[in-house]
């Protein structure tokens, strides 16, 4: 998929939503480039050995069979007068973005455990500039400024687990 550049795929779903009214529906693209075979410029895109296609769904509904289930833990926030235990939530687990390349799976997420937290604030970071990547001119529409969202996935950057925990993993 390494030839499917995002302006590349741009390009095919502008053409094909062109034709459609402008919509896009996954279901009709996805005759389409059926159809045409290996002509269209989406063929490659796609996984049509039937084994491997199993497969990759099936991996996908193991990933959606835990990606909402999450985990409560206690925290002192200091900084007050006085320290507040509150309590709050994280995922049950989490999938360390550095292995992801290679196939590597998920742990069970260890609120106690510094490098886990770093993790959990990169993935945090990760998934904030995404969504401000896709919202952004809704925000802007509102009327809102992006400064503190940006800022909010700075810090989330700059957290790091403690260098023996690093050297340790």
């Amino acid at each position: 998929m390494a030839r499917f550049t995002r302006d590349l795929r741009q390009q095919i779903v502008e053409e094909f939503s062109r034709r459609h009214n402008g919509q896009y529906d996954p279901s009709l693209f996805l005759k389409e480039v059926q159809d045409v075979g290996e002509t269209h410029p989406a063929h490659g895109w796609f996984e049509w050995d039937q084994d491997k296609a199993t497969r990759e769904y099936n991996l996908w509904q193991a990933r959606a069979f835990v990606k909402d289930l999450r985990i409560k833990f206690e925290v002192e926030e200091v900084g007050r007068a006085k320290p507040v235990t509150i309590t709050t939530e994280a995922p049950l687990v989490i999938s360390p973005t550095s292995g992801r390349g290679d196939g590597g799976g998920y742990f069970r997420f260890n609120p106690n455990d510094p490098a886990h937290q770093a993790e959990h604030c990169h993935q945090a970071a990760v998934a904030l500039r995404s969504w401000l990547n896709r919202y952004q001119a809704a925000l802007i529409y509102a009327g809102f400024g992006v400064k503190s969202v940006e800022m909010i996935a700075g810090a989330l950057e700059a957290v790091q687990a403690p260098a023996d925990i690093q050297a340790a993993a």
